[in-house]
């Protein structure tokens, strides 16, 4: 179900290049999203529960498509709350099959 969600994903925002890696993050994080050079770096705890994950990557890759507005404001404002309706749309998708 991840890696369908995560290409899913990608195919729904083909001008933005992000990298998903799922990692041993510390038990408090469940991911991240980081701005690198030429593309978005997105880690999720793989410690976490399945659906946590899955929760994880539609917020996180809601911030890659809105970055500069949480750039600007370290905020979840409203640029990052259409993005992230965007992409959740997309995992219901993925779930209803």
């Amino acid at each position: 179900m991840f890696e369908a969600l995560r290409d899913a994903l990608k195919r729904a925002n083909p001008t933005i290049s992000v990298s998903v890696r799922r990692l041993s993050l510390p038990d408090s994080l469940c991911g991240d999203c980081r701005r690198k050079p030429d593309h978005f770096l997105i880690r999720i705890n793989r410690k976490k529960p399945e659906q946590v994950q899955l929760d994880t990557l539609v917020h996180e890759f809601a911030h890659a498509i809105a970055f500069l507005e949480w750039e600007d404001t370290h905020a979840h404002g409203p640029l990052w709350a259409q993005a992230h309706l965007q992409c959740y749309h997309v995992y219901e998708k993925i779930i209803s099959g």
